[in-house]
């Protein structure tokens, strides 16, 4: 597209942009494109997948959540005591739940962000499920568990605060039994929120 100045009273000027800025211009637009398209009967976790995947890589810095929340729990493994694990690492959050024994236990919850969510599955069977909302900013879970390991491991773009509630067969979990970031502090209540340091 030509860019047309009309100086008072002489005969127009034609300048055509530069071709490089041109091309890149087209070429930023048409990732932007790809990254917009997503096949006809995606889930609302793959459109949120897309999406925040661009704007996370782009805009914010993924590490800027407190240090108290980094790292796996140490006290965390597959059938181990029963309750939520919650910890951010550079590859965003990650919730696991699981319990001693093969009992069958329903861990449920939600998580609420202030921006869009990308999120996918970890270990989940027939029954497992998790949900975002039609704004992508409410996620919600039930997991059936027997003893091994169920999670989700999710993204929040530029979020600065998240909002954390869990539940195991139907009842609200104990402060206890949430561990949260590689020395596994409890938070002082259920639901509790995190917030972004910068």
């Amino acid at each position: 597209m030509a860019i047309i100045d009309t100086p008072s009273r002489k005969e127009p000027t034609v300048r055509h942009p530069n071709r490089r800025r041109l091309l890149s211009t087209l070429l930023g637009l048409s990732a932007l494109s790809a990254a917009l398209i997503v096949p006809t009967g995606a889930s609302a976790s793959t459109v949120a997948a897309t999406t925040t995947a661009t704007t996370t890589a782009t805009t914010c810095d993924e590490g800027r959540w407190p240090g108290r929340v980094q790292g796996k729990p140490v006290a965390f493994t597959s059938g181990g005591r029963a309750g939520d694990y919650l910890w951010h690492d550079a590859n965003g959050w990650h919730l696991r739940v699981t319990h001693r024994g093969s009992a069958k236990v329903v861990f449920t919850g939600k998580i609420v962000s202030d921006t869009a969510l990308s999120v996918k599955g970890y270990h989940l069977e027939s029954g497992d499920k998790f949900q975002l909302s039609a704004d992508l900013k409410i996620l919600t879970y039930r997991f059936t568990n027997y003893g091994h390991t169920d999670g989700i491991d999710f993204r929040t773009a530029c979020a600065t605060r998240l909002w954390v509630r869990g539940s195991m067969a139907g009842v609200k979990l104990p402060v206890g039994r949430i561990w949260v970031g590689r020395a596994g502090h409890h938070p002082l209540q259920n639901p509790f929120v995190i917030l972004r340091t910068s």
